[in-house]
């Protein structure tokens, strides 16, 4: 299905679900059998089809990299300010009124989502490899041009973390930017860093990932200073010369215009302050990096979509 048809689709459906009864009310709520079934009926079309958009969309991002995709303003209020944060009560509630139903949604949705840390993806790169050495222990004669040796040094490196399953579960964790309007870039300074950052995050490298969410974020910033009318510059001392705005200023002022994303934009700069100078890391901090990182990679997200969709600052 198309995915504006599907996202219309999804629309609709938990409308129809709110008529009814609002998730979060679902427990001690006193509908009749009759709404009940219909409401189950629903709800599990609902979860169903709200999972096709988010596997198609980590597929989207995994085959292609992207970091952005296009959502009208009135589709980004309803599914990231609305729908998505009630994700949670919508299983609740089917947990509350059919548990034998949801038991079911929650094994299915594991068969078609990630493949977690079992390491299944990787024995299929072991097992390729084995095959690989019998075909050229069988046909000693011919060339193949392979080299499972070299394959195999990968697997087992200590410095090569070669952890496909895991991979795949941060893919799973990845959003892309939604912008305005199809065919609109993000600024390419921008868009090279988030691309470096997604590839961090999946590799799992958690230092560069904080350093990078605070690049993105001065560059974000920077970017759209013009756009709401902020000085980059402080006013020109007795001589005349102008200093740039360290990033906590420009935070500053950005929260002024957009205080929603004061706490984020606060938060990823002191991450970046923190792990780019030692003295700032404590052995602590070091052990909380991997959870720092997955919060930086969210809320650099929501930032760069918040200043980029935002409307500019009307001049006078």
């Amino acid at each position: 299905m198309d995915r504006h048809a599907l996202l219309a689709l999804i629309r609709q459906e938990f409308e129809e679900l709110c008529k009814i009864c609002p998730p979060e009310k679902v427990r001690g709520s006193d509908m009749k059998a009759e709404q009940k079934s219909s409401y189950i009926a629903i709800l599990d079309r609902l979860l169903n089809h709200i999972d096709e958009h988010q596997s198609a969309e980590r597929l989207e991002l995994l085959r292609s990299g992207m970091t952005q995709v296009d959502l009208s303003d009135e589709a980004y209020k309803f599914f990231k300010l609305t729908l998505e944060p009630k994700i949670p009560a919508l299983k609740n509630a089917y947990d509350e009124l059919d548990p034998s139903g949801a038991e079911l949604y929650r094994f299915l949705e594991g068969i078609a989502g990630p493949s977690g840390a079992g390491g299944r993806v990787r024995i299929t790169f072991e097992e390729g490899i084995d095959q690989v050495r019998n075909l050229i222990d069988s046909n000693a004669d011919l060339d193949f041009d392979l080299y499972p040796n070299d394959a195999d040094e990968i697997l087992s490196s200590n410095l090569i973390d070669f952890s496909p399953d895991l991979w795949l579960d941060r893919v799973s964790q990845l959003k892309p930017i939604t912008v305005k309007r199809e065919n609109v870039q993000l600024p390419m300074h921008v868009r090279f860093r988030l691309e470096e950052l997604f590839r961090a995050f999946i590799f799992g490298c958690w230092l560069s990932v904080l350093a990078l969410a605070r690049a993105i974020l001065e560059y974000t910033l920077l970017d759209n200073l013009n756009k709401f009318g902020i000085s980059r510059c402080w006013p020109p001392d007795r001589q005349g010369k102008e200093h740039a705005k360290r990033l906590e200023h420009l935070v500053d002022d950005f929260s002024d215009v957009l205080p929603a994303i004061k706490e984020q934009m606060t938060r990823l700069r002191e991450y970046g302050n923190e792990y780019m100078h030692p003295k700032r890391t404590s052995k602590v901090g070091l052990m909380q990096r991997e959870q720092k990182a997955k919060d930086a990679v969210g809320s650099i997200i929501l930032v760069a979509e918040t200043i980029y969709r935002a409307e500019a600052k009307k001049t006078h």
